[in-house]
């Protein structure tokens, strides 16, 4: 059995586990954060998001081809004259391949377009473009295996309704899960450190213009998942130096010394997790971009809230429930 004094053994610097005094700093972490909470909250106001189709409205063309095609291919035939409204700087081009009921391999790419001055792409432009891929890939595409799909303004409105609801929905269920296995303080704790990484992506996302789509919010619900499990683990290793907690021993120093114990762990987790997607946002296709980018910088964000918000966090509300309880009764409280 690894008993705590093991394990500050194996994780003390110079002065054992207590001289790295993460609780302790806690105002120094919950400073920063609050400062960039407030930096990408004013951009959010102010600069707002550079919402893609899914929430704009826009149109999208499905296009059978009979071999595989990339997305730097297909953006070069269709950047000639007579084709400006498809915007290609905005639009969003997915080649695609998927099985056919007889098991064969079906090749085709996706060309999502905004709306132009509040119009969908015209029945002459979808034929330009369809054309001009014909034209370049020396191909005759049939055109009642053309799918084209006008989304309207107003389904974009219900997709960021629905996303609203999704994040608010996983945020109570997190939080009731979290109050049940440990305390009402721990989840509220935890909680707290979500938000504080969705704001972080949204943030980040506002001051670069990156584009908002549906990809970036499963990036964001994935996130939201990711942080909780490894704040969990945190939070479970406090539950069980609790049970074995020595006489005089604060409450600040106890959970300063689970952060350490699961220092390593978390760091390691975290590094290996980011490092895979980095291959996945360098190697992977454009249309990835925004979900791996999106779950890099959560992943960052939510490795940072794990150690430096949450479990302070979890201190300074468990510390004030003591001191409000412990004026009730008119006795000292204990940290």
């Amino acid at each position: 059995m690894v008993t705590r004094t093991a394990l500050r053994g194996t994780l003390s610097f110079k002065g054992g586990a207590r001289s790295v005094n993460i609780i302790g700093n806690r105002r120094i972490w919950l400073t920063c954060s609050g400062i960039l909470m407030l930096i990408f909250i004013g951009s959010i106001i102010f600069r707002g998001f550079n919402l893609g189709i899914d929430f704009t409205g826009g149109t999208t063309i499905e296009v059978p081809l009979p071999n595989a095609v990339t997305a730097p291919e297909v953006e070069e035939m269709l950047n000639v004259p007579g084709l400006e409204d498809l915007n290609l700087n905005s639009a969003v081009i997915q080649p695609f391949s998927r099985l056919d009921e007889g098991g064969n391999t079906r090749y085709g790419v996706l060309i999502k377009t905004r709306l132009v001055d509040g119009e969908f792409l015209s029945d002459a432009v979808v034929e330009k473009t369809v054309a001009q891929l014909e034209s370049q890939l020396g191909i005759s595409i049939n055109r009642e295996s053309l799918a084209v799909e006008k989304v309207g303004p107003v389904i974009g409105a219900d997709l960021t309704r629905n996303t609203i609801w999704a994040i608010i929905i996983a945020t109570l269920g997190i939080l009731i899960y979290v109050s049940l296995r440990f305390e009402f303080m721990s989840g509220l704790a935890g909680v707290i450190a979500l938000v504080h990484d969705v704001l972080f992506v949204l943030g980040v996302f506002s001051l670069l213009g990156q584009e908002v789509n549906s990809n970036f919010v499963a990036a964001v619900l994935t996130v939201i998942g990711y942080s909780i499990n490894d704040t969990i683990v945190i939070f479970d290793r406090v539950r069980e130096n609790l049970r074995a907690r020595k006489k005089g021993e604060t409450f600040d120093e106890l959970v300063n010394d689970s952060v350490i114990q699961t220092f390593r762990r978390s760091v390691n987790t975290s590094v290996t997790t980011i490092l895979a997607v980095m291959a996945l946002f360098l190697l992977g296709g454009r249309s990835l971009k925004e979900f791996t980018f999106a779950m890099i910088i959560g992943m960052v964000a939510g490795s940072y809230s794990t150690i430096f918000i949450a479990s302070p966090l979890w201190v300074v509300m468990r510390n004030w429930q003591d001191k409000r309880a412990a004026a009730k009764r008119g006795a000292p409280a204990t940290r």
